[in-house]
């Protein structure tokens, strides 16, 4: 098996049990089954080469209604394994939004192996709500995040998943997330 579809698979198993199996968004299921969420296995490793591939994604976004694909996940396998790097990163991946006029059409969410949320320990089980195999930049359209916003209670999401992860323990983080550093 390849590297990128060795990647691929890893990304999808999470999303499968991690993200939808453990309804870490509970928004993420139908795009999903209805196939309108591309994974993009990008192999570059340099800041230019990923804000590129980050701009050609953004484009073929812009280039297909939500019918046809509502979000796209740009995995790094091979890239900012530093979470301090990908954080860095992403400042970087924020103002290409704004550069090229698209932040108000879309938003970027971060998934990262050491995702580490401000001011919360390292070991803290609530960062697992955004660990992924891989850094993963996840490109959301502005008025998907709106409509689910306004469908419900948004707000509750994060403190919920926190619990969730506290309420599974250290041997089924182990066993959904192999990849992760153990809290």
């Amino acid at each position: 098996m390849s590297e990128q579809a060795e990647a691929e698979l890893r990304v999808q198993q999470w999303i499968q049990q991690c993200v939808i199996g453990l309804s870490l968004c509970p928004f993420a299921k139908v795009p999903y089954q209805a196939d309108r969420v591309r994974l993009s296995i990008c192999a570059k490793t340099q800041a230019r080469e990923i804000l590129t591939e980050l701009a050609v994604e953004l484009v073929n976004l812009t280039n297909q209604s939500d019918q046809e694909l509502e979000t796209t996940l740009l995995v790094l396998p091979d890239a900012l394994a530093d979470f301090l790097d990908f954080n860095d990163f992403i400042g970087l991946a924020e103002s290409l939004l704004e550069d090229l006029d698209h932040h108000q059409q879309f938003q970027l969410a971060t998934f990262h192996p050491h995702y580490q949320f401000a001011d919360v320990p390292a070991d803290d089980v609530g960062n697992y709500t955004n660990k992924a195999p891989y850094p993963v930049i996840q490109i959301l359209r502005e008025s998907s995040v709106s409509k689910v916003v306004e469908s419900g209670d948004t707000d509750a999401i994060p403190e919920r998943n926190i619990q969730r992860m506290q309420a599974l323990g250290v041997a089924q983080l182990a066993q959904l997330f192999p990849w992760a550093e153990r809290p």
